[in-house]
């Protein structure tokens, strides 16, 4: 006898079929493909006003915090250096003022990136150690700005201390500044020049703010700096009459061997007339430019307003910067001791100016690296989402496995033949409603694309289609035995 056809496999359960679906895979992935573009395309469209506004403000503004390096206390550096943070700080910008030992230690922190800005005097004394080879090895990454006057070098000694010409240092005490200045490098090389050795005298390497208290102590007699003549120091101790100054002798013959070095005046009564001029006559000295350098690395918009600051006539005027006021860009960008900044260039020849804007060009490579970056980042985080959604595809095929698993062994465990048929067929039509379910529910969790080209989902499709084949005979099996049971207990009723 053919067995009843099952109801229920004829037609879903009580869950509601996906929504429909394109039937052909490729267009499928196709549409969600699109879908994707669209919200990329969107999304870019979006952001693009936002990041060239950002990168436009990051590229032509001056930076936020500038260190500028302001030599030791006293100084003509920090004077400087003070007067043109102010400056920077009218513009918006935060300074912060680092006080050094002098020109050398400047140079190194301009090759650390350390600081931003910083004076340096050239050094005469020129010496081929493999020190000094290192440190000149980093110089391709300091950049010249501009000269902003000329520093004197002056051989002050106490009044009453007897020296009337730099013969007379010998056996005395004398500051041969800090060996971490530029003043040390210059006082060396006028010993030499005098014929004196380092050894004939009580060498100190004193800085500024020590000269006045020991020159007041009587307990130094001579020393040697190299500052602006309208540095503090300078002003206090000739000003006030307990130093003088002392000419450099055959100081022609110097300047012809030393191509560093300039010649230089500090003119009778520069720091007073009265009630005598001091110095009572002029004094003929040597002079090297006081260079404000920068770090090639550094922003381009912040060497152009500093090298517009430095070439501003009113600045000029109030902090005294004659030479620079008289000579213009002529003395600013004068023997550069290292390559000028391509900006500050920019602002001393104007012929070199191109046609696009350097601003433009790196808004352009800054730009394009943010797309660039942000590109790789979408990609990243493309993969990761893609990885995320096969892990949790993963994990919901794997709750289904199990629960198909259950079913499999529990028909399995009906094949004891411990129970009747009138027991087996509602529990077989139980697991096939649950197969049933099972499948549709699958339906629902993955795509037409997923369930056509994930060999996965389409084995664990094909494994519900074998289990409900294999309980559906089940079923027919048992209801087949049910019938003969009850024909078999009919003929013998009838017996």
């Amino acid at each position: 006898m053919i067995p009843d056809v099952n109801p229920s496999e004829g037609k879903p359960p009580e869950a509601e079929p996906p929504d429909a679906e394109p039937t052909d895979p490729l267009d499928h992935f196709l549409q969600r493909r699109r879908r994707q573009l669209q919200i990329a395309t969107a999304v870019v469209l979006v952001l693009l006003p936002v990041l060239i506004h950002v990168v436009y403000r990051s590229v032509t503004s001056l930076p936020s915090r500038v260190t500028l390096a302001t030599g030791p206390e006293g100084g003509r550096y920090e004077q400087f250096m003070l007067q043109l943070g102010r400056e920077l700080e009218q513009r918006g910008v935060t300074v912060t003022q680092r006080r050094t030992a002098g020109s050398l230690e400047h140079l190194e922190l301009l090759r650390s990136g350390q600081v931003d800005l910083a004076l340096y005097q050239a050094n005469p004394v020129q010496e081929s150690t493999g020190s000094d080879r290192q440190k000149n090895a980093g110089s391709n990454r300091v950049a010249f700005v501009a000269n902003v006057y000329s520093e004197v070098a002056h051989l002050l000694v106490r009044s009453d201390a007897g020296i009337s010409t730099p013969a007379d240092l010998a056996g005395r005490r004398v500051s041969l500044a800090p060996e971490e200045s530029g003043d040390h490098g210059m006082a060396r090389m006028l010993l030499d020049h005098f014929g004196i050795a380092t050894a004939d005298v009580k060498a100190e390497f004193i800085d500024y703010l020590e000269l006045e208290d020991r020159f007041e102590a009587r307990t130094l007699d001579a020393a040697f700096i190299v500052v602006g003549l309208d540095a503090p120091v300078l002003q206090s101790l000739v000003g006030s009459g307990r130093c003088r100054l002392l000419s450099i002798p055959h100081r022609d013959a110097l300047l012809r061997r030393q191509p560093l070095i300039a010649g230089g005046t500090v003119p009778s009564g520069y720091f007073g007339v009265s009630p005598s001029p001091r110095p009572e006559q002029q004094v003929e000295t040597v002079s090297v430019h006081a260079q404000l350098l920068t770090g090639q690395e550094i922003s381009g918009v912040l060497v152009k307003a500093v090298t517009e600051i430095v070439l501003d006539p009113g600045f000029q005027k109030t902090h005294r910067l004659g030479e620079l006021l008289a000579g213009q860009a002529e003395f600013a960008r004068q023997q550069p001791e290292f390559t000028i900044h391509p900006a500050a260039m920019r602002i001393y020849d104007p012929k070199l100016r191109t046609l696009i804007d350097p601003a433009l060009v790196d808004i352009t490579e800054g730009l394009r690296s943010l797309i660039a970056s942000l590109l790789i980042a979408g990609v990243v985080a493309w993969r990761w989402w893609k990885r995320r959604q096969e892990y949790n595809e993963a994990h919901r095929l794997e709750i289904h496995v199990e629960a198909l698993e259950e079913i499999e062994q529990r028909q399995l465990e009906l094949d004891s033949g411990r129970m009747t048929a009138e027991h087996d067929i509602p529990e077989l039509q139980r697991m096939l409603d649950q197969v049933t379910k099972l499948r549709w529910r699958a339906l629902e969790d993955f795509s037409v694309h997923e369930q056509m080209e994930d060999a996965a989902v389409r084995t664990f499709l094909n494994v519900c289609n074998a289990l409900s084949s294999k309980i559906n005979a089940k079923l027919s099996r048992a209801r087949l035995d049910l019938r003969f049971d009850e024909l078999v207990k009919r003929d013998r009723e009838s017996s």
